[in-house]
């Protein structure tokens, strides 16, 4: 190829060439170069390469860079930023070697670094991408979080609730002992129990002597302060298995796990002692109480009819005594 094409080819070439003498001074640049950046060839013949360059680029050009080529006669590889005409940056990569003799001074070769800028706008991207993805999943786990403290708050609130909706379907309003509901449930229990185990109970009703009288002659609020009294008394010294009940009006039943008929009769018994020296400031209250203990083939109403017989033996007697059956 004869020098002359190969000078026009110089113009055409996919990359830039800059020829600089001793004094850093652009003797000769491309035409690929000058299209680039929008410039003609004489807006760089007889400048200094930095002066196309960014402030930056200019600065580590002349401290770094030209100093370097000077002493060893080749750089490779730095990367530096040209301005173009409308003034935006051209990123490229710059090497350059002495001119080899009888020439005095450097060819430079630039490279643009689109490529570059695109992979780097794509990393920026996807780390941005990546830290928007980190900031929502972080979002979301602080909604789950708040998710599952709200929703284990709502089940505290749901168990207090159904506490107190057990409470009060269980519990009698007055005396605060257990309602008539509770002893129909535990009674079936021991029932069940006792017909497969042979496990003995006991039940024993307690009804209040003439309580008509306290409420005639002192009133209902008096009536109720006694019904208290009377179930805290009943409930002293009961066993966690035991259960005490008021059935409605003045009448309480007890029912004794693991409990024979004379056993049974002696808490009553010592009930019915309790109770009589209760020191009530409305006078004397006393106790009638019937015994009944369970036996093979009983129902509930079964168990539950003998110790009302008992009690109304109790009461046709005189009161204030326990009889059983």
């Amino acid at each position: 190829m004869r020098a002359s094409e190969l000078k026009h080819d110089v113009d055409h070439i996919p990359g830039g060439l800059i020829l600089l003498d001793g004094s850093n001074t652009i003797t000769a640049v491309n035409q690929t170069l000058c299209d680039w950046l929008g410039l003609s060839k004489q807006d760089f013949l007889g400048h200094a390469p930095e002066t196309r360059m960014t402030r930056a680029s200019g600065m580590y050009y002349l401290g770094h860079v030209l100093p370097s080529l000077r002493l060893h006669g080749r750089v490779e590889e730095v990367l530096l930023s040209f301005s173009n005409a409308a003034g935006k940056d051209l990123s490229v990569m710059l090497s350059a070697t002495s001119c080899p003799k009888p020439e005095d001074g450097f060819q430079v070769l630039v490279i643009p670094m689109q490529r570059r800028n695109l992979v780097e706008e794509q990393l920026q991207q996807a780390r941005k991408t990546a830290e928007q993805a980190v900031a929502a999943k972080e979002e979301a786990l602080q909604e789950v979080r708040a998710m599952a403290h709200e929703l284990e708050e709502r089940h505290k609130e749901l168990a207090r609730l159904n506490s107190q909706l057990e409470q009060l379907a269980t519990q009698d309003a007055l005396t605060g002992l257990n309602n008539r509901r509770v002893y129909e449930r535990e009674i079936e229990i021991h029932l069940a129990l006792f017909r497969r185990s042979k496990l003995p109970f006991a039940l024993i009703l307690a009804d209040i002597d003439w309580f008509k009288q306290f409420n005639d002659r002192f009133g209902h609020d008096t009536g109720d302060q006694v019904l208290k009294e009377v179930g805290q008394c009943l409930s002293a010294g009961m066993r966690d298995v035991d259960t005490l009940v008021r059935m409605g009006g003045e009448e309480f039943a007890l029912i004794l796990p693991n409990t024979t008929l004379e056993d049974a009769a002696l808490v009553a018994e010592r009930k019915r002692g309790e109770i009589e020296k209760l020191n009530s400031r409305h006078g004397t209250v006393t106790l009638s109480l019937g015994v009944a203990a369970a036996r093979n083939g009983d129902t509930k109403s079964d168990i539950y009819g003998r110790a009302d017989r008992s009690l109304y033996k109790a009461k046709s007697q005189g009161r204030n005594q326990v009889c059983m059956s």
